[in-house]
């Protein structure tokens, strides 16, 4: 009993530890970071062609998640003409497919004589899911141009509730973020 208790609190641990965001980032080496301190959204475009991302809900929850977190890093949203730093997003859907091989073996009495014999099968199965991107880009103010940009994937879940979404928004979101400004110690979630 004790043996069945300690693996479902094993399992159960391994379940809720795993996620499967992955973020990358990339950014100016030569750019001065820590002159920013004010941020404006620059919202030259829609955030994707795709309407299950382009739509006002997540477009809210994106742009609450961002300035959330980057005012509890104690940057300050402000006008475009009196920002530091442009803060833009983009999103996209990917429909992916993925493989994977099981192989059993097992050990079993040999026919017709005293050994062990060894037999194994393998099975195939087929997944097919969406994986979301999110990018976040910082613009420099004045020049506009590029100086850090976070990218965050994660696999989407079918039927998930608005509460749901809003807090896998956020945590990406928070996930990306950790790594801006470059250098910086990572937030904690």
């Amino acid at each position: 009993m004790k043996n069945l208790i300690t693996t479902a609190l094993l399992g159960l641990f391994l379940l809720t530890a795993c996620t499967t965001l992955t973020v990358q980032t990339d950014y100016d080496t030569s750019y001065n970071f820590s002159k920013l301190k004010t941020y404006a959204w620059l919202e030259d475009k829609p955030p994707s062609d795709d309407i299950r991302i382009n739509n006002s809900l997540i477009i809210k929850r994106v742009v609450n998640a961002v300035n959330n977190t980057l005012q509890s890093r104690g940057y300050k949203l402000v006008s475009k003409d009196k920002a530091d730093f442009f803060v833009n997003w983009f999103g996209y859907i990917d429909n992916k497919i993925q493989q994977e091989t099981i192989n059993t073996y097992y050990r079993h009495p040999g026919y017709a004589t005293t050994t062990w014999e060894y037999s194994a099968f393998s099975r195939t199965y087929t997944y097919e899911y969406q994986e979301g991107t999110l990018i976040i880009d910082i613009l420099d103010a004045t020049s506009r141009q590029l100086i850090w940009r976070g990218t965050g994937q994660d696999y989407l879940e079918e039927n998930e509730t608005p509460e749901n979404i809003t807090e896998r928004i956020n945590r990406t979101v928070a996930g990306i973020l950790n790594a801006f400004p470059p250098g910086s110690q990572p937030a904690r979630q």
